[in-house]
């Protein structure tokens, strides 16, 4: 192994996260897989920013307990190896939503993925529960508690990323 790999073999993972909900994750898990949306976009919503995701993942929960008054729902955040993805190919894409006005969904720092991902063990670094104050802050504050107080920075990691990939594949 030349230097340049072992930095990148010893150098943390590039992270993605994916915010859930404990009732759609018994389906992920039970599926084996996490599949893309079957209505709008018809993508899997990923960001380089945890918060992020605890937002999205509050949303999926004050979703289900709309949907499904009765069952019990929790936020989740799914922490994926973004790394991996690139290298298996799958399709990703940095993204922000140009309908809601230029600019105003870059706090997201969203990763689309046009693939289901399957198998997601092969990418799932682990599941992580967020606290429960993150919930009360969604119904309370909203997406403002959860904005990272950082510039976007998605597009400029992910093209890090895949040029990093690139070039191991090129020695």
């Amino acid at each position: 192994m030349n230097q340049y790999e072992q930095h990148l073999h010893e150098a943390a993972p590039w992270v993605l996260y994916h915010g859930t909900s404990t009732l759609r994750l018994k389906r992920i898990l039970e599926d084996g897989r996490l599949r893309r949306a079957t209505v709008g976009d018809q993508k899997i919503a990923l960001t380089t920013e945890r918060s992020v995701a605890e937002y999205f993942a509050c949303n999926a929960v004050f979703a289900d307990r709309h949907d499904h008054p009765d069952e019990e729902s929790s936020p989740v955040l799914l922490v994926l190896d973004g790394e991996g993805l690139v290298v298996l190919n799958y399709n990703l894409i940095p993204f922000s939503d140009p309908i809601w006005g230029d600019g105003e969904c870059d706090w997201e720092n969203e990763i689309e993925c046009w693939d289901d991902i399957d198998p997601l063990e092969e990418v799932l670094i682990e599941i992580e529960p967020t606290r429960p104050q993150r919930y009360r802050d969604f119904v309370e504050r909203g997406r403002v508690a959860f904005q990272p107080p950082t510039k976007p920075r998605a597009g400029p990691e992910f093209a890090r990323m895949a040029d990093a990939i690139d070039e191991i594949y090129r020695w």
